[in-house]
């Protein structure tokens, strides 16, 4: 996530709004020219279709990710959809507001919400010492599904997830607490004003834009023998000390890099 736009790094989430405002002041204003030229008025689906279509192109050639541009496709064929299905107008808003509550970190620091497999997290288990307790923090633990799992099966060892997304820390605080581990919590905390020399093993499943800074963030805060674990996303320069690869359907890559 993070493309370029303009020459600097800005938020995909307004650069998508801004590429489909445009473009639909562009087709509203060539609108009634299409209609003179073919004699008829062009129905709303068919401007939806073409915004959608023309968004998706030009997202694609700003080097947005595949999810990007088959949203930004999809968007305004849909409006129309949910227009001639009479829904209630307060549902849009809600909607927004649900996405801004999932998605709150794609706007601010460019990282989605990805969630760890469940064999991804049977790997990152068996990089746990056997005997020796871990202090394990998920940076952007978004659900806590990986968190919930590994704190039942290593019970000694302390487990910890940062998340600021509302939703997603809402439902993982929830969840954490009904599953009754003692061993488990999480944080309402940006990862960048936590101290990570707190932790024995730091784990993150982001996107490649905040990983250079957190690297260093990470080399200069955690202890020396202490673990640091990328999901996917390697570092620029700096060649991982071990890869874990996981018989999963991705391939998933962990990327392992001792302090």
């Amino acid at each position: 996530m993070g493309q370029a736009f303009g020459g600097k790094e800005r938020s995909p989430v307004l650069a998508a709004l801004a590429i489909q405002a445009v473009l639909f002041a562009v087709l509203y204003f060539a609108r009634p020219y299409a209609g003179a030229m073919l004699g008829y008025a062009v129905p709303l689906l068919w401007l939806m279709l073409t915004q959608g279509v023309l968004s998706g192109f030009v997202t694609a050639l700003l080097r947005f990710s595949w999810p990007w541009v088959a949203g930004q496709v999809i968007a305004p064929p849909l409006l129309v959809l949910a227009l001639a299905l009479h829904l209630p107008v307060w549902i849009f808003p809600l909607i927004l507001l649900l996405l801004v509550l999932v998605f709150w970190n794609v706007a601010g620091g460019r990282v989605p919400l990805y969630l760890t497999n469940r064999a991804t997290s049977a790997a990152l288990l068996k990089l746990l010492p056997e005997k020796t307790p871990v202090h394990f923090a998920d940076l952007g633990s978004g659900l806590g599904g990986t968190l919930r799992h590994l704190a039942r099966n290593a019970p000694a060892s302390k487990f910890t997830g940062l998340e600021t997304a509302p939703l997603p820390f809402a439902l993982s605080w929830g969840l954490g607490k009904l599953g009754g581990t003692s061993n488990l919590s999480f944080r309402f905390r940006d990862i960048f004003k936590q101290d990570l020399g707190e932790f024995d093993v730091v784990y993150c499943f982001l996107s490649p834009v905040p990983m250079p800074r957190l690297y260093e963030k990470a080399q200069a805060e955690m202890k020396p023998g202490s673990l640091f674990v990328s999901n996917s996303f390697t570092v620029p320069g700096q060649a991982p000390d071990d890869i874990v690869e996981v018989a999963d359907r991705r391939k998933t890559k962990l990327l392992l890099w001792r302090m």
